[in-house]
């Protein structure tokens, strides 16, 4: 991480929301806070003057797939296009623009089901590389003869599911590049800490994120791993990993345990994490919960494991096991209530879409839940969740100076500007890794 990171600095005049209550001062150094409200004749090193705009923890993403979702920012999107002509021009200008596609593919999607094109089409503009355009509802994909070739496809149409199938893995020169490139929209948005998800070849995508990436991460990454089978599960934690391995900046997070699973292969997967120390990320799935609670009731240990995507009627059950739960952007908004009053613990995740974070607290406050429920979804909670809420998610003494600066402040504008708020400064331990330049 090259961000620029002062030895000490202190934020004053602002809006800044602490635990006991607002501040007008906040100081860090080394990347930790180590004062606030402090008399201003006090202050030393390098001074930001705020004039009133709002600090507040940086926001944390607990369910994400970064790869993903900035692999589809350099995809072609067809959305607008309306002939077959028009097709041709977009493509065309795509892979003059983009000489190296990342996996050696060009990809398109979203293209209207009233524009239909062949073969031929995509081979006149892109005749040696392979090509492959997605409808919108992302059901077919159509292939050039390149694409047919490294598929050893007779058919140049075929379904979405047997073509992601075969496409060939991130390269970890294009994992570096997707990193170099994207971290800098994270931040922009306010988020300090992503949690992303890897199902395939989770050892070579640590060791990418732990050593070659790792200088250019401006964010907390947390890894997530999935696994088909417990066999494969037990060979990555005989490497010696466990939930908080790693770096500042990149750490082993937990097990994703997924309801497409036989219920023996949950069960075996579930109690191997277990018994492991490992975090638990399980789906929506009455037969994960129920493996969950017969391995906790029997092995007691002291482990958060979570819940992704519940549902109101798994809440009683969440609450007695001390389960905390992950929501998901524009779902569950009717369970919140509920959840927040049952004291479950409850943090944010977006999938792929990755949704800017005020746009999702703005969507939970306009459903009823007040901003400070809402922004703990962000912060505090999705600390909690992490097991890091002693270090991260509240702007206390002592903890990692992951801060976002706002142009506004949240508690005090309608529920319908939220999302309208502009991030001013985003610092993650203590880096500077966003500026809008307005200070």
């Amino acid at each position: 991480m090259d961000q620029t990171q002062y030895e000490k600095l202190s934020l004053i005049n602002g809006r800044i929301h602490t635990p006991s209550g607002t501040a007008a001062n906040i100081t860090f150094e080394h990347g930790r806070i180590v004062s606030i409200d402090d008399e201003m004749s006090s202050l030393d090193g390098k001074i930001i003057d705020l004039h009133g705009r709002t600090v507040l923890p940086g926001f944390c993403n607990t369910a994400a797939n970064f790869l993903s979702w900035s692999e589809n920012q350099e995809r072609l999107n067809l959305s607008s296009v309306h002939s077959v002509k028009e097709f041709t021009e977009a493509l065309t200008t795509y892979s003059h623009a983009t000489p190296k596609p990342l996996r050696g593919w060009y990809i398109a999607c979203n293209l209207p089901d009233d524009v239909i094109i062949s073969r031929d089409d995509i081979d006149n503009v892109i005749p040696e590389l392979p090509c492959a355009i997605t409808d919108a509802k992302n059901n077919h994909v159509v292939l050039n003869t390149p694409a047919m070739n490294e598929f050893n496809m007779p058919q140049d149409n075929v379904e979405l599911d047997e073509f992601a199938g075969h496409l060939p893995a991130l390269s970890e020169e294009d994992i570096i590049y997707l990193v170099k490139t994207y971290s800098p929209k994270i931040n922009a948005l306010g988020i300090t800490e992503i949690w992303s998800d890897f199902y395939d070849d989770a050892k070579r995508f640590w060791d990418i994120f732990f050593t070659d990436a790792y200088h250019l991460l401006s964010f907390r990454l947390r890894c997530d791993f999935g696994f088909d089978d417990v066999n494969t599960l037990n060979e990555f934690l005989s490497t010696g990993l466990r939930t908080g391995d790693g770096k500042p900046f990149c750490r082993f997070g937990g097990i994703i345990v997924g309801g497409n699973l036989d219920q023996q292969d949950q069960k075996n997967m579930i109690n191997s994490a277990h018994l492991s120390g490992c975090q638990i990320i399980s789906d929506n799935n009455k037969y994960c919960i129920n493996a969950i609670e017969r391995v906790i009731k029997r092995f007691r240990k002291n482990s958060r494991h979570l819940i992704r995507g519940f549902n109101g009627s798994m809440l009683d059950r969440m609450k007695m096991l001390n389960l905390g739960g992950i929501y998901i952007n524009g779902s569950d908004d009717e369970f919140m209530h509920e959840a927040f009053q049952n004291g479950l613990v409850i943090s944010a995740g977006s999938g792929e879409n990755l949704m800017p974070p005020l746009r999702g607290i703005s969507q939970l406050v306009s459903h009823g839940l007040s901003v400070a429920e809402a922004l703990s979804i962000y912060t505090w909670s999705a600390s909690w969740n992490g097991s890091c809420e002693s270090r991260r998610g509240e702007l206390a003494l002592g903890n990692d100076a992951d801060i976002v600066i706002l142009e506004q402040d949240p508690f005090l504008v309608r529920p319908e500007e939220i999302a309208g708020i502009d991030v001013t400064m985003t610092f993650c331990a203590g880096y500077v890794v966003y500026d809008s330049g307005v200070i």
